[in-house]
């Protein structure tokens, strides 16, 4: 497994809480930031047996061999890079039938409660980020930015199809707030 844009691990967390790791797999924790990745290793590091860090950039990752993970995780990182890009590497490093899972922002299906969302999201997103550091709220207007241009969950599927992928799907959660996007590499590749 590799995942990118690890963060501060909670994904790797969540599948080794899933057990069934056989000891000859391995888990490639990845980010772009170094005192991210540290914070990951410090509380995987437990695990670190069948654990890997890695300082990788998800647009190219020229150490990870062609053809060489079995699945590919990206959580809440595709709408901060350049998706194609990243999506392309994805498939260029995974095996034939490896599997892609996404998990990322989404829409709401009813156009309603979208935009009042997004109006809730106007309005609080500013507020924490001046709270969550102390007075600057540039440091959260990505966030937002990342939010109100991500792609539909209908778009980003066939964004992905495009790419590529086969057997693409996706599951909306929390009202389609988020949603988890699965693919395929075709087994011919």
């Amino acid at each position: 497994m590799l995942d990118c844009a690890t963060g501060t691990g909670d994904i790797i967390l969540r599948v080794l809480g899933h057990k069934g790791l056989h000891t000859e797999q391995t888990i490639i924790a990845s980010d772009i930031s170094p005192q991210m990745l540290a914070i990951a290793q410090k509380r995987l590091g437990n695990n670190a047996s069948f654990m890997e860090f890695q300082l990788l950039d998800a647009h190219s990752m020229p150490g990870v061999p062609n053809a060489s993970v079995d699945l590919f995780s990206i959580s809440l990182g595709l709408k901060i890079c350049e998706r194609e890009k990243v999506l392309q590497e994805a498939l260029r490093v995974l095996r034939p039938g490896g599997r892609l899972v996404v998990l990322e922002a989404s829409n709401i299906p009813w156009t309603w409660l979208q935009n009042l969302y997004l109006h809730y999201m106007r309005l609080c997103m500013p507020v924490i980020g001046w709270i969550a550091t102390g007075g600057d709220t540039s440091a959260y207007k990505y966030l937002l930015q990342g939010i109100e241009k991500f792609p539909t969950g209908e778009a980003l599927a066939n964004e992905m199809t495009s790419i590529g992928f086969i057997e693409v799907s996706f599951e909306r959660l929390s009202l389609g707030i988020v949603a988890i996007h699965v693919a395929r590499k075709p087994y011919n590749k």
